[in-house]
């Protein structure tokens, strides 16, 4: 799919040091970010943030949306998934109470936008997936 010209995976570096990778695809009115990934031992210093602010900036027009593994007390991995809600809605992510669900299990996603605009969420998830992604959006 990174071959598809309105989506992006990029490495990121702080002059020579590797910090992490980043993917996402563009639709007309949603830019879904599908990987945000910090190199462990770099985590805290505000690449992350910054990638954020980043893409903000050059999509200022478009709502941004996220997918993230629901918070689900029972979760083996409870801590880390308040973590990164913890760190998405400090920059300006907001619930959507909608899922991403497909084979694999399902997501909550996460927009900047004030409103979600799902319809068009939906048409950049098959845009990016040149309509193969099978899926479905709903709470």
């Amino acid at each position: 799919m990174s071959l598809h010209k309105k989506v992006r995976f990029h490495a990121l570096y702080d002059n020579k040091q590797f910090c992490g990778i980043v993917y996402f695809a563009e639709g007309d009115a949603t830019v879904y970010l599908a990987y945000l990934a910090i190199s462990k031992k770099l985590r805290g210093r505000g690449y992350g943030t910054d990638i954020l602010k980043v893409l903000e900036n050059e999509f200022s027009d478009k709502q941004i949306v996220i997918d993230i593994e629901p918070v689900i007390r029972e979760a083996q991995n409870y801590k880390q998934r308040i973590s990164r809600l913890n760190f998405y809605e400090g920059n300006g992510f907001h619930r959507t109470h909608q899922m991403l669900k497909d084979d694999a299990g399902e997501c909550e996603t996460l927009t900047t936008g004030k409103k979600f605009d799902r319809a068009g969420f939906i048409k950049t998830l098959k845009q990016m997936s040149f309509g193969f992604y099978q899926f479905k959006v709903e709470k």
